[in-house]
């Protein structure tokens, strides 16, 4: 197949050469400057834009206009350089079909690449159960490390400072199990679940209330507020 391919490459060559050995690139700047025309000038007088007539004369056909408008192009080239539109065009064309036949000729020597397709085998399915599986136990040992020597966690229902005609505030708040927990210097009940609450009794002006956790490995977390008391 690649045999039959390059022979007939070869007879192509041999049957439509070039005019006088000359590419078409070649033969048209050999013709344009017959008549004293720079490219500009030729630009203007056909109508061609500069940038196809320089693909042209430097062989890069690839940046021409589609096909529908190179028709044009060698018409109007024919005109003005006293050229065979024909000859024009089979000079293209046969330069064109070599490359074309060149491309089918790489095509057939280089291997197609097979499509990658994902097929999930027990192997695979056993291997990413395994690894989520330990990417939990990592983040779970690594919560767990950072609950025992991070400081404890502390909320309570006094957000901002306060001031109230009120004698009495009752304190309510949330902080983690097994902890320290006292208000004022006051060790104050913590139950199982984290909740803790204390009545405070108000004097006039300002109270400062200071909430203090500290848990077993002496990490303290504390929040102070104030309670004007008008």
């Amino acid at each position: 197949m690649i045999r039959q391919t390059m022979t007939k490459m070869k007879s192509e060559d041999k049957k439509n050469p070039p005019v006088g050995g000359q590419t078409l690139s070649e033969f048209l700047k050999e013709k344009r400057q017959s008549k004293n025309f720079s490219l500009e000038k030729l630009s203007d007088i056909t109508k061609i834009q500069l940038f196809s007539l320089e693909a042209l004369e430097n062989g890069q056909f690839e940046k021409l206009p589609p096909l529908v408008y190179r028709t044009g192009i060698f018409k109007r080239l024919a005109k003005f350089l006293d050229i065979d539109e024909k000859e024009i065009t089979e000079m293209y064309d046969n330069e064109t079909r070599v490359v074309e036949t060149s491309a089918d000729y790489n095509d057939i020597i280089k291997p197609k690449k097979e499509n990658f397709r994902f097929v999930l085998t027990p192997k695979k399915l056993i291997i990413t159960f395994s690894a989520i599986l330990l990417i939990s136990l990592v983040a779970y040992l690594w919560y767990q490390f950072d609950f025992l020597v991070g400081p404890p966690n502390l909320a309570i229902n006094l957000k901002e400072e306060l001031v109230t005609k009120e004698n009495r505030f009752v304190l309510r708040g949330k902080t983690d199990n097994r902890v320290d927990l006292s208000i004022n210097g006051e060790s104050i009940y913590v139950s199982p679940g984290g909740d803790f609450s204390k009545d405070i009794l108000l004097a006039g002006g300002i109270n400062i209330i200071e909430v203090k956790a500290t848990n077993s490995f002496g990490k303290t977390t504390k929040i102070i507020r104030q309670i004007y008391k008008e």
